[in-house]
Order: C-alpha cells, then structure tokens, then sequence
C-alpha cells in the first residue's frame, strides 16, 4: 500500500510538472487530463470475441479455434493508449490503464461463453504472454502487470457470478521465450507463426483441475498466444481462451466500430 502522504506528495509533483509540460490526453490528445472520459470508457468496454480477426486463432490452419476476446480494436486512440503504456511513455496513464482492465475482466468473467470453458474447473490460471528477455532485465514487465490485473477483475466477477464457479483465480507467470525467434515487427502472418514455433516453453505443468486464461496486450495474427497456448498443452494443460486489450481486425474484415461504454 502506499502511504497517503507519499500519494499527495506524488499527486503534488504531477500538478507541478503540469505548469511546465501541459498534461495531454494519451488517446485523443485533450489537454490537461492524462486520459479523458471518453479514453477511460475504451478501457472498460465489455470484451468481445475476435479470434476470427487472427489466422492461428481462427483454426484456419489447425482446425482448433482458440476463443479470444478484446476490448476494442487495435486503431484511433486506443492504440495510441495502448502504445503509450506499454512502451513507458507515459508512465502516468499505467494506473488507469489496469483499472480499467481489471473492471473488463469483471465482466469478461460472466461472458457465457467463456464460463462454458471454464465449467468444473479448481481454479483459474491467469498467464501472461511471455516477454523478451530485455524486458525482464529491465523490469518492463507490462503484460505481467496486465495479467495481474486481469485476475483481480475475474476474481471479482466470479465471486459476483450466481452459479457456483472455479474455486480460485491465481496469476502464474510461466511462459518464457527460448533464444532464436527473431523479432515479430514486419513479418506476415505465416512468417510470424513459424518464428514463435517452438520458441515458447512452459515453466511448469498446471495442476490438476485447473483451466488456463492467456493474456497479452495486443493480437495481430495470434501466433503468440497460438505458441503460448501450444506450450501450456505440452505440459498437460488446457487453455480455456484469451484476453487481449486490443485486436487488429484482419485485412479484408470490416472494422469494428470503435466501441465506448
């Protein structure tokens, strides 16, 4: 916990820092606010379903569809969001980037089709997308910092659900990335799926009873959660789905209208 004091005083240096550097929205640029209402609703949107936006999620390949859900598309402020947090631009927004996440996955946990995955399991294993060692290094954990914030939310929405659930949520990070995958920037969708084959490895079995939950920041073609998801299996687990925080919808697809709750 923090302390009050230490609160004000950060509080206090904000409001110093803004009569030198004018405060602008991270998604749309308004000024004197860190993120405006309308950003902060992006944030909180109801999750939906987009694995068919992602070829290795889809099963157009493996015939094995991996139900995926995020909360908006990966465009407008959103992304700009999105890209300013998870980069460490704008450290100030990183508060309510996980509040509103952890609010998302309170609902998600109610979503009826993922809790007819999750049906008769223990418990809940929230995983996050595994970093690159550069990242681990430099303690720029963001996606570890989104699952646990994931897992709070579902904690939450499944105490609040009123049929009996998993007994317990708990947030393992045990994805790691092996040495030899270049990085995924530039490459198609096939290119990226056979880059992350076999290059994401499992820490540990899953426990008996239990269901996995992914977690990444963004979804592009899915070949990340399809080799995180691969890795899990390898180690006798089953992955229920996935909880992106934003999806870029596929060439040819309509896009989604940008949703704000």
């Amino acid at each position: 916990m923090v302390p009050d004091a230490a609160r004000r005083a950060a509080g206090a240096l904000a409001d110093a820092a803004g009569l030198v550097v004018p405060v602008e929205c991270a998604g749309c640029g308004r000024w004197d606010v860190a993120l405006c209402p309308d950003c902060r609703a992006l944030l909180q949107a109801r999750p939906e379903r987009c694995e068919d936006d992602a070829p290795m999620l889809a099963g157009e390949w493996t015939g094995r569809p991996l139900p995926t859900w995020s909360l908006g598309p990966y465009r407008g402020p959103l992304r700009a969001i999105v890209l300013a947090w998870k980069t460490h631009r704008r450290q100030d927004i990183a508060p309510a980037v996980l509040a509103g996440a952890a609010e998302a996955a309170r609902t998600w946990a109610g979503d009826a089709d993922l809790r007819r995955e999750i049906v008769g399991a223990r418990q809940v294993l929230v995983v996050p997308a595994p970093s690159g060692w550069r990242r681990r290094v430099a303690r720029r954990l963001v996606v570890a910092d989104l699952a646990d914030a994931v897992g709070r939310g579902m904690a939450r929405g499944l105490r609040e659900a009123a049929e009996p659930g998993p007994g317990r949520v708990l947030v393992v990070d045990v994805l790691r990335r092996r040495r030899g995958g270049a990085h995924q920037a530039g490459l198609g969708a096939r290119g990226r799926a056979a880059n992350r084959a076999g290059t994401v490895v499992a820490l540990a079995a899953p426990p008996a009873g239990a269901v996995v939950v992914l977690v990444d920041d963004v979804l592009t073609t899915g070949a990340t959660l399809a080799a995180s998801r691969a890795a899990v299996e390898q180690r006798g687990g089953r992955v229920a789905g996935a909880l992106v925080l934003a999806s870029t919808p596929a060439p040819g697809r309509a896009a989604r209208a940008t949703r704000r709750s």
